[in-house]
């Protein structure tokens, strides 16, 4: 499923990076700039916000806010975004909804919108600036007794020299006899996560589909047998490493393998923001984060949003426990020169979950 944005995330999360506050100094920010900034959120919301009836709700209570007075002392554009932000999650605790002030982004937003032939583009700035962080992947190692673990904090956009990058990881770990992937401090990114589940699907494989609020049509959603792949495929057990700040699109990325692969989630509960989202321009600096995708897993015909990505297994050690997991399943069929090693291993994994303090007398 190809995210489709008036920027691609990665450019808005650059972008955003620039200083808000040098331009939040020179700003008016007056009733007549609030009042008409407040008419622009209720029509971006309630256009392209993906649940339209939540959307009526969310633009009511606004306007009610608005009305009793509850912003009228704020002065800087800045604090008025933040409470608005914050009254909107009163009403739909959506972690993708969101108003920024940040003028240079606007523009940005403005300009780009302006050129057709900049919608979807990838530009060489996008993929020097993740080529720096090898795509975002930190961690690869052969643990002991032959598992693979695999680190990475962020989804690259889909190109060339990304794939090179993920086909090399998979090829390094293809001969393990398990796979742990750790997802702990992964943000999301780039909702296309189709180039690392290729490597887990034999065939083109329906995930479920996805309703856009923009368009209003549902979308049947597939994972695709990636020609990138070059057939290499992952069929070892999986185990995904969450926690809470687990986010976006590493959440849809533990959820498809979690309910149609079989892979075991040990950790936390993630951070539940299911939600596609596009920015928009709202007027006099400010920037609309508007979730307008949604999906329907095909197994459970629901998403993580506001529930985020229940653990098989809840720990404060996911590691050590998903090692421990494999090492368990190991034990059960290995000869009797292996069970040794492998029980001494599962021994001293679990001595360093322990609390225990030894007393240095």
């Amino acid at each position: 499923m190809k995210k489709k944005s008036a920027l691609p995330f990665a450019f808005i999360a650059g972008l955003f990076l620039s200083c808000p506050g040098l331009y939040a100094q020179n700003m008016k920010f007056d009733k007549t700039t609030m009042k008409q900034v407040i008419y622009n959120i209720d029509s971006v919301i309630q256009r392209n916000y993906v649940y339209p009836d939540k959307a009526i709700s969310i633009v009511s209570f606004l306007n009610k806010e608005y009305k009793k007075g509850k912003y009228q002392n704020l002065t800087n554009p800045r604090d008025f975004a933040d409470q608005i932000s914050a009254d909107i999650l009163r009403i739909q605790n959506d972690k993708h909804l969101r108003i920024e002030y940040n003028p240079q982004l606007e523009n940005d937003i403005i300009q780009f919108n302006a050129s057709d032939s900049n919608k979807n583009k990838i530009t060489e700035a996008d993929i020097t600036k993740e080529k720096a962080q090898n795509f975002y992947f930190k961690k690869l190692e052969i643990l002991s007794s032959n598992i693979g673990y695999m680190e990475f904090t962020n989804f690259a956009l889909p190109s060339e020299e990304a794939e090179k990058i993920i086909h090399s990881a998979m090829q390094f770990l293809s001969n393990t006899d398990a796979l742990i992937i750790d997802l702990r401090n992964n943000r999301g990114g780039s909702g296309e996560s189709n180039n690392i589940l290729g490597y887990f699907f034999d065939q083109r494989t329906k995930t479920g589909r996805s309703f856009n609020r923009i368009k209003n049509i549902w979308t049947d959603n597939y994972v695709e047998s990636l020609q990138n792949t070059k057939g290499l495929r992952m069929k070892m057990p999986v185990y995904l490493l969450t926690g809470k700040k687990t986010f976006s699109a590493a959440e849809g990325f533990a959820y498809t393998l979690q309910t149609l692969y079989g892979a075991r989630v040990i950790g936390s509960t993630t951070s539940g923001g299911a939600h596609l989202t596009r920015s928009f321009s709202l007027g006099k600096g400010f920037v609309g984060f508007i979730p307008y995708l949604r999906s329907e897993n095909e197994k459970t015909h629901t998403d993580w949003e506001g529930t985020g990505i229940i653990p098989d297994l809840q720990t404060d050690t996911p590691l050590l426990t998903a090692q421990n997991e494999i090492l368990k399943n190991k034990l059960k069929v290995a000869n009797s020169n292996e069970k040794a090693q492998i029980q001494w291993l599962i021994n001293y994994n679990q001595s360093q979950m322990t609390n225990s303090k030894v007393n240095s007398s």
